[in-house]
């Protein structure tokens, strides 16, 4: 049977994720390319519109998860069914007295501060030009609690559980990946949205600022390939008991699929920055460069299939005992 809590953590991990990824994308690349008021209004509008859409139902997904999960793992600690954990007060003593439940109270805090701030951002976005200032502020300030609400669930996870020093670098590095899967996975999506737009309206120059916001996101997933790398590798020297586990153990195995995905996804990252984004910019105001967002478009939908695949299996680990666990019981 399927297990409801790994279900739970995926749709927790996958709209947390969309969350960051949306509010990066909109301070990083959409707000610099489109320029608030630009020459791209229809494009402009149904991107935010939809992008904005997608965003309040991933934040709303993502809280109901967050509480789900904390129901779940107070049935699991209590081998009860919800209506006693309830009724006996287990799941407050879980969120008052551990440190999960300490974790999802700063999480939830987040998430509250992180929609009123959106909010805010909405009703400065719809004023005048001198609050543009006010509305670039408002998104720096969300762009930090989304990163701090998708990497705090470093805390609920297997980096918690070391001592010392070495606790302090694994709940780091895992920090950064899950901010990393935010700043490129979550990204994608309002990647593949803004060229979509772009290219449905085709007004005047949608070409170029097609390939201004692909030329920003490959580099902004340079960044983050880099952080993948550096903090994959911290967490599989804590989580792995030797480069033997990949093969030995089930949960080896299960990181090794996450990796060629991974793999996968670079590889896929790399072509487009290789190839479509130079011919893009060959044919900028031509109908190839029309065909290459096109192209980018497909590109970046199945990079996102990839990337939830990912996301599936990082549900899956965070219930599994570690491979240096199960190493260190072999022998």
């Amino acid at each position: 049977m399927i297990n409801p809590l790994v279900i739970v953590r995926d749709i927790h991990f996958a709209s947390s994720v969309i969350v960051a990824g949306v509010v990066f994308f909109d301070l990083l690349i959409a707000a610099p390319v489109l320029q608030r008021g630009s020459r791209f209004p229809k494009a402009e509008s149904s991107f935010r519109k939809t992008a904005s859409r997608i965003l309040w139902i991933s934040l709303a997904l993502s809280i109901i998860s967050a509480v789900a999960w904390l129901c779940l793992l107070s049935m699991r600690i209590a081998g009860k069914p919800f209506g006693d954990v309830i009724a006996d007060g287990t799941i407050w003593t879980v969120l008052a007295q551990t440190q999960f439940g300490f974790t999802w109270q700063m999480r939830l805090l987040l998430g509250g501060l992180l929609g009123a701030c959106l909010l805010l951002l909405r009703k400065a976005s719809e004023g005048k030009t001198n609050e543009r200032a006010a509305t670039t502020w408002l998104l720096i300030a969300a762009s930090l609690l989304a990163g701090a609400y998708l990497g705090a669930i470093a805390f609920a996870g297997h980096g918690e559980e070391g001592t010392g020093l070495g606790q302090h670098i694994h709940l780091a590095a895992d920090f950064l990946h899950l901010d990393a899967a935010g700043l490129w996975l979550g990204a994608l999506v309002p990647l593949a949205l803004l060229l979509a737009s772009l290219r449905r309206f085709s007004e005047d120059g949608w070409v170029s600022a097609a390939a201004a916001a692909a030329g920003r996101f490959s580099t902004l997933g340079i960044l983050a390939v880099g952080i993948f790398l550096v903090s994959g590798t911290i967490n599989a020297a804590f989580l792995l008991g030797g480069v033997h586990s990949l093969i030995d153990t089930a949960y080896g195995r299960l990181l090794l699929l996450k990796v060629l995905l991974f793999a996968a996804m670079v590889s896929l990252a790399g072509i487009n920055r290789q190839s479509l984004l130079p011919r893009l910019s060959d044919h900028v105001g031509t109908e190839k460069g029309a065909r290459t967002v096109q192209q980018l478009v497909r590109s970046a939908l199945v990079e996102i299939a990839i990337g939830i695949a990912i996301v599936l299996i990082v549900g899956v680990l965070g219930i599994m005992a570690p491979a240096n666990e199960l190493t260190a019981h072999l022998h």
